[in-house]
């Protein structure tokens, strides 16, 4: 048997349809975000997870604690990790990419001529937090080789762990998508 990690984006936010970066923020499902973490868990409830493991903030535990509601087994282990977590973008948290290029021209002139090695001002450098979720799945991994996985995160840290997992590669983040409540599932 392989060792399987589904990937399960937190449902939607206000933040989510206004395009806001927000990551440290600690918001809430929004109406639509409801009904999406209800629809999630209605698509995984037939599944055999042996470990669910989701992150603290209260849109990703709001998710989660849907899909627990209906899962028919309990997981052998089920923990909440603060390692999972989204990226902190610093003084960009809660603006619009229109408002940071207006207010912060030249961070964001920064931000977009060098992505990948960028530190959002009073927030994270984009490759230390690459290498953090990089080291966090490693472990995982290793510590449930052979189980079946369910991890309940965000969009960047899932994109970043799944392309620690598959292409050791920081660069290759931006060319995945995973939309609200959505899965992906990667096998090693």
């Amino acid at each position: 048997m392989k060792t399987s990690i589904t990937f399960l984006r937190h449902a939607q936010t206000d933040a989510n349809i206004k395009g806001e970066f927000h990551g440290r923020l600690d918001l809430p499902l929004n109406d639509t975000g409801q009904k999406q973490a209800r629809e999630a868990a209605e698509k995984l409830k037939g599944e055999n997870f042996d470990v669910v493991i989701y992150g603290r903030a209260r849109r990703v535990e709001q998710t989660a604690q849907a899909v627990l509601e209906h899962l028919k087994n309990k997981p052998e282990a089920l923990f909440q990790a603060n390692e999972i977590r989204e990226m902190d973008f610093g003084v960009f948290e809660g603006m619009h990419y229109r408002e940071i290029a207006e207010q912060y021209p030249d961070e964001w002139e920064k931000y977009m001529n060098d992505w990948q090695t960028y530190t959002f001002p009073q927030g994270d450098n984009i490759s230390d937090y690459y290498q953090s979720c990089g080291n966090w799945i490693d472990s995982i991994a290793e510590k449930y080789c052979k189980k079946k996985i369910l991890i309940v995160g965000h969009k960047g840290f899932i994109l970043n762990c799944v392309s620690a997992l598959l292409t050791q590669d920081g660069s290759d983040v931006l060319k995945r998508d995973i939309g609200n409540a959505q899965t992906l599932t990667v096998q090693l």
